[in-house]
């Protein structure tokens, strides 16, 4: 089972500030987020406290996982757009890789766009147990046994050899720069995983260095506008600009929706996904962009929903959307370890119907219940919550309660929660 690598964002050289708070007639910030011309920088975004961070894209090549003692991983620079080859799976033909045999080395590697975590890359494609290398249990170490060559795409390509030697709380790693004939000498680095508060380390062959501050703290991100590979319409692979969310967070994309509205119908827990790419360039077609997606964002107990307005292309770079903090409108109620529990839709449809939905982390000591009273305190409604973990739903239907505002009662784990339900 090859390890993952987490991909994670930048700080280098960069602007960070806080998006002015303009509201439209539903409450939703407009957001003016832009990545300039030819997406010439990455950009991360804060849900939470409404904050971009920008920084030039190419300022390095290469970024390892350092989120973890344990937990090893690397990631390519798409924004450089690379391709990644295996040239060879024995560290012996080091002096010996010829660009020439390109042909014969298979198809380049990328790193996934399709995949629940962001730590993995393309060294991690490679032909080793763990893509670049083979666990060593007598040292516990990873130790490299795959070479692998970089060409940097361009009018004229330009080629690095690069291995990862050997992991072991850091990474020690060899390349070496095609001169045009022939291989410049090798260097040898070790860049230690560190303190920093980020997922990656980053490095650059141009200074021969790592790239210091290059992302923003793990929780000061959740969304970051880059570029990336895909397999394009599924014909070959294609490098888009889009959306990589954060490992904070999983989204739901919700297709079709009314975009600008009052009344959010989030969708069921199990919608949600961590799949990095879930918004990725789901919402933009050639031009523009999709007015009826949206996407619904978890972070902890926190739900965003989101939809997105321009879409500037590679012109500009812009990627304006607007996003609001729906929590309280989608009547979820979070017990902490016990289970979350939500309210969809509220206010409800002409129908009358609404979704309980349990999404029980630990089950309790016993079931708990749901109830729903008038402002008058009369009970109209109640229903079981069985203590067992897991996820369920149960469609209740309210047709009989005439239209007005209904106080909903959880208790669950020994905690209540009391929300207004609103009957249309």
């Amino acid at each position: 089972m090859k390890t993952k690598l987490l991909f994670a964002a930048a700080l280098s050289l960069s602007v960070s500030q806080t998006v002015l708070s303009q509201t439209d007639e539903f409450g939703y910030t407009q957001v003016e987020l832009t990545t300039g011309p030819n997406y010439s920088n990455r950009v991360f975004f804060d849900l939470s406290a409404n904050n971009i961070v920008s920084q030039p894209a190419n300022s390095w090549d290469v970024a390892f996982y350092r989120n973890s003692s344990f937990g090893f991983g690397s990631r390519i620079n798409d924004a450089q757009n690379i391709e990644t080859y295996q040239a060879s799976s024995n560290p012996a033909d080091w002096d010996n890789i010829d660009i020439a045999n390109i042909g014969s080395w298979g198809a380049p590697l990328y790193n996934p766009d399709q995949t629940t975590s962001i730590e993995e890359g393309a060294f991690e494609q490679g032909s080793a147990t763990y893509g670049w290398g083979e666990y060593n249990v007598g040292n516990h170490h990873v130790e490299g046994k795959v070479i692998f060559v970089l060409k940097y795409l361009g009018t004229t390509p330009s080629y690095v050899k690069f291995m990862i030697t050997d992991y072991f709380g850091g990474y020690t790693f060899k390349y070496s720069k095609w001169n045009g004939t022939s291989w410049d000498a090798t260097e040898t680095r070790t860049i230690a995983n560190g303190t920093d508060d980020a997922f990656f380390n980053y490095f650059s062959f141009t200074t021969g260095a790592k790239v210091e501050n290059m992302e923003p703290a793990r929780a000061n991100w959740d969304l970051m506008f880059t570029r990336y590979f895909t397999f394009y319409n599924n014909i070959s692979m294609y490098r888009l600009s889009g959306v990589i969310q954060s490992p904070n967070i999983s989204v739901a994309y919700v297709k079709p929706e009314t975009q600008a509205t009052a009344i959010n119908n989030a969708p069921a827990e199990a919608s949600f996904s961590k799949n990095i790419t879930t918004i990725g360039h789901s919402w933009k077609p050639t031009t523009g962009v999709y007015t009826d997606v949206v996407y619904y964002i978890k972070e902890g107990s926190n739900y965003y929903r989101m939809y997105f307005t321009s879409n500037g292309g590679a012109t500009t770079g812009n990627m304006y959307f607007k996003y609001k903090n729906v929590t309280n409108e989608l009547a979820v109620f979070d017990f902490g370890k016990k289970g979350t529990f939500g309210i969809y839709p509220n206010p409800t449809k002409e129908d009358k119907k609404i979704n309980i939905l349990f999404d029980v982390k630990e089950a309790a000591s016993k079931n708990g219940n749901i109830e729903v009273f008038d402002f008058s305190g009369k009970k109209v409604y109640e229903t079981a919550i069985i203590n067992k973990s897991g996820f369920s739903t149960q469609e209740v239907d309210l047709n009989k309660l005439s239209t007005g505002t209904y106080l909903v009662k959880i208790t669950y784990g020994g905690q209540t929660e009391t929300k207004k339900l609103i009957v249309k």
